[in-house]
């Protein structure tokens, strides 16, 4: 065999090996990507909720909070059920109902496919004040699940006519190879 031959075949199956091993693992990123900017959003939202001044029901300054009770995307586990996925496998924002009243507080939806289901939850009011934003994906539909969430507070320094977030939302990631 000659050489010119024998680098040719070598230079053919590394390429080929790093698509095989190297498309998955930038499909990945990008997922997580996705899964990371809609967290952003979704973290960004409760914080304006947050600081920004409402009224109640009865004209009065209502006290600093991020909006109270849970909410998902959808029931569904993740993505693979056919109950949320369009025919590329992702969710499909089309079979998700934003205009639900957490949805509407926050201000926030997905309009494209996704490949996570997302959850909010918050309690409280002024120090006490809670969120957790989290995104749940079964990227490949082994039953294994790759996590993020955020979790946000609001101040102790809060006081009813002056809502103030000190601290950044913190970050964990839990399987995220998943």
């Amino acid at each position: 065999m000659s050489p010119r031959l024998v680098v040719a075949a070598t230079a053919v199956a590394a390429a080929a090996f790093g698509v095989a091993w190297g498309l998955p693992r930038l499909a990945q990123r990008q997922h997580q990507d996705e899964a990371l900017r809609a967290l952003t959003q979704l973290v960004k939202s409760a914080s304006i909720y947050y600081v920004k001044p409402r009224p109640t029901a009865t004209g009065e300054r209502a006290a600093c909070s991020f909006p109270a009770g849970q909410i998902r995307t959808h029931l569904a586990p993740s993505c693979c059920d056919p109950a949320v996925a369009g025919a590329d496998g992702m969710c499909d924002p089309k079979k998700i109902e934003w205009n639900r009243t957490l949805w509407s507080a926050l201000k926030w939806k997905l309009d494209e496919p996704h490949a996570f289901i997302y959850a909010y939850e918050g309690s409280g009011s002024l120090g006490e004040a809670r969120f957790t934003a989290s995104a749940y994906g079964d990227l490949d539909c082994d039953g294994v699940y790759s996590t993020f969430r955020f979790t946000g507070r609001g101040s102790a320094a809060s006081k009813a006519d002056d809502c103030i977030l000190t601290e950044t939302a913190t970050f964990e990631a839990i399987q995220p190879g998943e």
